[in-house]
């Protein structure tokens, strides 16, 4: 075939910008689309991390509750006092019934002290002088609080959820709560509590 004079080979100069332009916008969408898919699957993450943890510090919290003869609960930070069940070279106490329903191990008000407590970043769970457990690594908002009711004590565990930009809501931060009540096998008196 002949050519024309007025022909031209390969594209034009607007050609090649729109088609650049369109390139670069559906580049531009996929590459916002990843972003937002890794910042979710991040978000997801961390809020089935942060609510492992939560129920992780609610049922060490839920054992040593049960066995509590006194209790001594701030914000981020309670003491339980369970009975010493074992001797100091390992052996279990014999229990002892003192006629009014209680039962001691060992000495009468020998107990073991057990310290949940916030630290750097890390809930710790410690027992008299022992090293500290770590329950819940990296965390920047967790709150638990204790509240004790006499027979029953009831915890709440909450933590800012990432999904939200900046500080989250009050609504947001409740709908994360993990709550857990336990009915308490000791009994104590008014002077065994004191919840702050």
């Amino acid at each position: 075939m002949k050519r024309t004079s007025g022909s031209t080979d390969g594209f034009g100069l607007a050609e090649v910008m729109f088609s650049t332009i369109i390139f670069a916008a559906i580049s531009l969408g996929l590459i916002l689309g990843f972003i937002s898919l890794e910042r979710n699957y991040a978000a997801t993450t961390d809020f089935a991390t942060n609510h492992a943890d939560e129920m992780r510090i609610s049922d060490y919290l839920a054992l040593d509750l049960r066995r509590a003869v006194a209790l001594q609960a701030v914000h981020n930070d309670t003491t339980i006092f369970i009975p010493r069940f074992y001797a100091s070279d390992g052996s279990t106490q014999t229990p002892i019934l003192d006629g009014n329903g209680d039962v001691y191990y060992g000495d009468p008000g020998s107990t073991v002290r057990i310290h949940y407590y916030l630290s750097g970043g890390t809930i710790f769970r410690q027992q008299d002088s022992a090293t500290p457990t770590p329950l819940a690594v990296n965390v920047q908002d967790f709150v638990f609080d204790a509240t004790d009711s006499g027979k029953v004590v009831s915890t709440r565990i909450t933590f800012n959820p990432t999904f939200v930009a900046g500080r989250a809501s009050a609504d947001a931060t409740a709908a994360t709560a993990f709550y857990n009540t336990t009915l308490l096998r000791n009994a104590r008196s008014d002077s065994d509590v004191s919840v702050y």
